[in-house]
């Protein structure tokens, strides 16, 4: 396609989104958005509350504070020092990100959607606070018709809580209730977005895992005419298939999971991601800088019925922290699958455990990723080879190349047969059928930078002097630099394609590229790349090395055909002096003794 036409194409395709983005709105005005068919203030609470009251505790590498509103939890702060937030003095992260009182994490619900006979008043409850020790909190409420107790504890291992309700009924007659815990996080949706190809560490998504599967959702399975789909219930909650084993609420590095451990029926799980904006203010969401998303997770029980003097005993396990692979191992019940891996999870599991076995081998993150990548690349250095083969063919066929390019340079198909034929000739496999070993990497690579870009082992783990944090784009902009110059130099070594302003745009437009996106990445990704790239180029070199000292070899001994070894009249002369003798064969010598 000539240069003109694609420019047309592309300012023509230009014009298309500017009239989407800014001419739609001021012909046709800006419509109002359709909301989600959800209350936000859904809850009850007692006209007349009694003051509230926190308990503390001190678990193993975090601290948590309760509250006698709702008994739920408002405060989880981690203690180690590597997870700290705030640009100037350093304090502790806490993972408690809403602030409404029905939506705060491990809240229980106990009411029924809907129905008589109902075995508590509220959804909000005022509870009292009966004990605590620094390890555990016990909340007790009572009413004429009920007893609830609910007792939140330390287990000992890392960022746990475990959970036990007790239901009893004091009325004289059966009541009902429908026992519910849920996990939630509030972010706005500019805290959750990246750029060019960073993924916020905010990123957020409700994940319900049951014995039949596992469900990711954001907040785009929860538009207004989502609610309307089978998979949601009168509620407006969308259950997952199956019975739960854990539902979660899950950034990139950091998860908030509740897990049944017993209880009357199967639980099921259930996740609603609401969509909050200031609807009195903005008519447009995007306009709202506090536009943002309540994601809640929830495991549901079964409805129970008491009978006069009946009681009913539930035990759940919460987690809140950071995805550690070791540690959630140790949780287990598979709430490691909360580490979203993506389409090539079965290799990024792999990578990310021998990552761990180096690790533990040389004590250092950063030199992990460097020695993982240059495994994987000699792993997979056969695929590699015949690639760079292909190119050292290349490169001796620029002449020939160049000739034709621009013998016929106004001429595309003639240009590209002609191509065809040369390598043909000199038996150099086809470009495109060189890129086929690259593109069996491809899932080796992706899985690799998924692994990386959700790993929490780098989050603030420095590595050398300019690089404080593997999880966040380096000091500096050393590596982006180094990277790009790396690149280019990579890019010089590759044979020449298409024509020379291509060949110019591919030489310096990749490593700008490159430059450009390191900008903003991971340093932990910048050292697998930068690792990546000088290995690529010591690999070629050393195998066009090999090969030019190979055909320097066979070059040594030239054989060389010689179509008459003597005069036709001699030949004719020594046919005829001796009649029995064969007549000799063009390229042929008689040996004589």
């Amino acid at each position: 396609m000539e240069r003109s036409n694609i420019a047309k194409w592309l300012f023509l395709g230009l014009a298309i989104i500017l009239f989407i983005q800014f001419g739609k709105p001021l012909l046709f005005g800006e419509s109002a958005e359709q909301l989600q068919p959800l209350d936000v203030n859904d809850s009850t609470a007692p006209a007349e509350r009694a003051p509230a009251e926190a308990c503390v505790i001190d678990g193993d590498r975090f601290k948590a504070e309760l509250s006698t509103r709702g008994g739920s939890v408002r405060h989880v702060w981690m203690t180690d020092p590597k997870y700290t937030t705030g640009n100037g003095e350093r304090r502790p992260m806490d993972l408690v990100t809403t602030s409404l009182e029905s939506r705060m994490p491990l809240r229980t619900d106990l009411r029924l959607p809907g129905g008589n006979a109902q075995q508590v008043p509220f959804d909000d409850l005022d509870w009292k606070l009966s004990a605590q020790d620094g390890k555990s909190c016990t909340f007790t409420y009572s009413d004429d018709a009920t007893r609830l107790t609910k007792v939140v504890a330390a287990t000992g291992r890392p960022y746990e809580l475990s959970l036990q309700v007790t239901v009893e009924n004091l009325a004289q007659e059966p009541r009902k209730h429908r026992f519910a815990l849920e996990q939630t996080a509030w972010r706005t949706q500019k805290e959750t977005e990246g750029h060019l190809g960073l993924i916020s560490e905010w990123i957020t998504e409700t994940v319900a895992a049951t014995d039949q599967t596992t469900e990711r959702q954001h907040p785009d399975a929860f538009e207004p005419g989502d609610f309307k789909d089978k998979e949601f219930t009168a509620e407006r909650w969308r259950r997952t298939p199956g019975n739960a084993r854990f539902v979660a609420v899950s950034s990139s590095y950091f998860s908030k999971i509740a897990i049944p451990l017993e209880g009357p029926g199967k639980p099921v799980a259930e996740t609603q991601i609401e969509e909050i904006w200031d609807t009195s203010k903005f008519q447009q969401k995007a306009k709202d800088p506090s536009h943002g998303y309540v994601y809640r997770a929830r495991l549901a029980y079964p409805e129970q019925e008491l009978a006069p003097g009946g009681a009913v005993t539930y035990k759940a396990l919460s987690f809140t922290g950071p995805k550690e692979r070791d540690v959630l191992g140790a949780v287990g019940h598979g709430t490691s699958e909360v580490i979203n891996l993506g389409w090539f999870s079965p290799i990024a599991k792999l990578l990310v455990s021998y990552l761990y076995v180096l690790y533990r081998a040389v004590g250092s993150w950063g030199w992990a990723i460097v020695l993982l990548t240059i495994t994987v690349r000699l792993l997979l250095f056969p695929l590699s080879i015949q690639q760079i083969k292909s190119a050292a063919a290349m490169r001796k066929l620029k002449p020939e190349m160049d000739e034709l390019n621009a013998r016929y340079k106004d001429d595309a198909t003639q240009r590209g047969l002609a191509m065809q034929e040369l390598w043909r000739k000199n038996k150099v496999a086809n470009p495109v059928i060189g890129c086929f070993p690259m593109l069996l990497q491809m899932p080796v690579w992706f899985a690799l930078y998924t692994a990386l870009q959700t790993a929490v082992e780098l989050y603030h783990t420095p590595f050398g002097p300019v690089i404080p944090d593997l999880s966040a784009p380096g000091k500096y902009f050393i590596i982006p630099i180094v990277l790009g110059a790396s690149s280019f130099i990579q890019q010089k070594l590759m044979p020449p394609q298409g024509d020379p302003a291509q060949q110019k745009m591919m030489m310096y437009l990749m490593p700008g590229i490159f430059t450009a996106m390191m900008l903003f990445l991971p340093a932990g990704l910048g050292v697998y790349m930068l690792t990546n790239t000088w290995l690529g180029i010591g690999q070629q070199v050393l195998v066009e090395r090999y090969l030019k000292a190979k055909n320097e070899r066979a070059g040594g001994i030239e054989v060389r055909e010689i179509a008459n070894a003597e005069p036709q009249s001699a030949m004719k002369k020594t046919q005829g002096d001796d009649k029995s003798a064969p007549a000799l064969g063009k390229g042929k010598a008689r040996v004589r003794g």
